[in-house]
């Protein structure tokens, strides 16, 4: 289970980084800010500009998400599996979150991540801990 400390993190207009790899292997990371959680686990990131990141995650449906809350201290990394979507309930439900504060403006598509692993990336003793394994 993600913790309920770890999930506002990436929501709410949060700034958080996705690191993405091609194929090849050629990483890329990218700051996010519009995503929302579709279901317990699956976080659910909206697409406006994304180009090499869509396509890397076509390509290996591999992601890690990175957060720091500068209010607290605390920093989380989530690794996980995502696919690309443009079309069902969880593009519409990004759609709508979207229209309530930008209704001039849409999603190109949206990548649904589905959570397998969260770890404590806060400084100290514990950075690099694994804190839940999802399923």
């Amino acid at each position: 289970m993600i913790p309920e400390t770890v999930k506002p993190m990436f929501t709410g207009g949060n700034l958080f980084y996705m690191a993405t790899a091609d194929a090849d292997g050629l990483p890329n990371v990218a700051p996010m800010m519009q995503a929302w959680w579709a279901d317990a686990k699956t976080l659910v990131i909206g697409d406006m500009l994304m180009k090499a990141t869509a396509a890397n995650v076509r390509a290996t449906g591999k992601v890690c998400l990175s957060a720091w809350n500068p209010n607290t201290d605390q920093a989380s990394k989530l690794v996980g599996a995502a696919v690309y979507e443009t079309d069902g309930p969880r593009y519409d439900m990004a759609q709508a979150e979207l229209a309530k504060k930008m209704p001039d403006k849409r999603f190109k598509g949206v990548v649904a991540v589905t959570v397998r692993a969260v770890y404590d990336q806060t400084r100290g003793p514990n950075a690099g801990a694994l804190v839940a394994e999802v399923s």
